[in-house]
């Protein structure tokens, strides 16, 4: 619910979010051509959590469902096994 009194005092009811960025000035070409009256570039950089980590460097496999297979528990045991042997 937005409260009236916000929208009395000229305040934005929704919500907004930072993001971890500057805005890019733009190049000595780009001011020559004008572009900054029509738009401007913003660089947004986001912390990932440790499962977009995982499904980002998934992306390079054959399907998107490659990521989600799971390996046989008794392969998995045995290279965990060998790992800790070595």
């Amino acid at each position: 619910i937005i409260n009236p009194q916000t929208m009395m005092l000229g305040q934005e009811p929704r919500q907004t979010t930072s993001n971890l960025g500057h805005l890019n000035k733009p190049s000595i070409q780009a001011l020559i051509h004008g572009l900054n009256r029509h738009y401007y570039s913003i660089a947004i950089n986001y912390r990932k959590n440790e499962l977009e980590e995982k499904m980002l460097l998934n992306l390079h496999k054959k399907k998107w469902t490659d990521g989600l297979t799971l390996k046989r528990f008794d392969t998995h045991s045995k290279t965990n096994e060998q790992t800790v042997q070595v």
